[in-house]
């Protein structure tokens, strides 16, 4: 592998740019289907200058997808790798998480596509248990199937785009909170701020709580997914779909565990919906995820008024007099 020290290809990592990274990402899907031994087989084979194709090697050789000694290149499997880079990027979830959080999103979603064309570069070999589904109820269908086959304990999932569960199918819904009882057994859904406070929700709302169901809310869900048991998790073919038309679920621990990874910092991100014991944090936190001061106070179950009075109590709290000044202080206490 060409050698870099850990800053340079940090430094390397970042300063690469969209587009640029976007043609390292194709020269790799040609690698990983054609599993092309040398640069120049591959530069040929890629229909691209051998000097900008070696540089491109040299970014994915930082970033551990490929191994690159002179002109010879040998290929990782892409669901270890992702995972690794995941741990790489995210030593914590501080003031640059949603930056963070971004980069990790855009990663993530190109694992279908590399998954797929490893599994084309060597047909004797299988490093996923992948299954998809298409449709518009493509979401609800892989996740019975899936649950019919094999029953699972903990489930998470992430739902931009909630709409066309507002009134439920009482047989799923029966279904879907069975999967939620017993010792051991949790749902969890972190759902957009707009689906959590529509009039047309609030009844399904109700009934999932008393279901058992733990819901949180977030302005910006960045996109589509579930993860059962750090097992499984379920991808839409394009990331960042709210309610995608074609899913991909695989059976991988090491892409389960950076999607669980991922999970759980939308999750901490996220507040509970309805929550009868919010004091200002809460409110901040969504305010300034984008939340207006009205959507925020609906989210937790309490007036614009009383959300105004937090306001004032936070404001009186950490000293301040205006809103601006309450972020930076508010933000400072919680990362002491």
């Amino acid at each position: 592998m060409v050698g870099c020290h850990a800053e340079a290809c940090d430094h390397l990592a970042v300063t690469y740019d969209a587009t640029s990274g976007m043609a390292a990402f194709h020269v790799l899907q040609v690698g990983l289907r054609s599993r092309a031994g040398t640069v120049p087989e591959l530069a040929a084979l890629a229909v691209r200058d051998e000097t900008q194709v070696r540089r491109d090697l040299e970014w994915l050789a930082a970033e551990g997808f490929v191994e690159l000694r002179a002109d010879q290149i040998s290929y990782s499997a892409p669901e270890e790798v992702v995972a690794d880079v995941i741990r790489r990027r995210t030593s914590d979830l501080g003031a640059e998480v949603l930056r963070r959080l971004a980069d990790l999103t855009e990663v993530v979603g190109r694992l279908p596509d590399l998954a797929r064309d490893w599994d084309t570069g060597d047909a004797g070999h299988q490093d996923f248990d992948v299954e998809v589904f298409h449709g518009p109820e493509a979401v609800v269908d892989l996740w019975h199937v899936r649950q019919g086959r094999k029953p699972a304990r903990r489930t998470d999932v992430v739902l931009p785009d909630a709409s066309r569960l507002y009134v439920a199918d009482p047989a799923m819904q029966a279904i879907w909170h069975e999967a939620g009882r017993g010792d051991g057994h949790r749902i969890r859904v972190i759902a957009s701020i707009a689906d959590g406070v529509h009039p047309e929700a609030q009844q399904r709302v109700s009934e999932e709580l008393e279901g058992g169901l733990q819901l949180r809310l977030m302005e910006r869900p960045p996109s589509w997914f579930w993860v059962t048991d750090e097992e499984t998790v379920a991808l839409p073919l394009v990331w960042g779909e709210s309610w995608p038309t074609s899913v991909v679920a695989v059976r991988s621990r090491a892409v389960a565990g950076l999607a669980s990874w991922l999970f759980g910092g939308l999750w901490d991100l996220a507040v509970p919906a309805r929550s009868v014991t919010a004091s200002w944090d809460p409110l901040l936190t969504l305010m300034y995820g984008g939340a207006t001061l009205e959507a925020a106070s609906r989210v937790l179950g309490i007036s614009e008024r009383t959300g105004r009075r937090r306001l004032a109590e936070a404001m009186d709290h950490y000293a301040v007099t205006s809103m601006l000044a309450l972020g930076v202080a508010w933000g400072e206490a919680r990362r002491s």
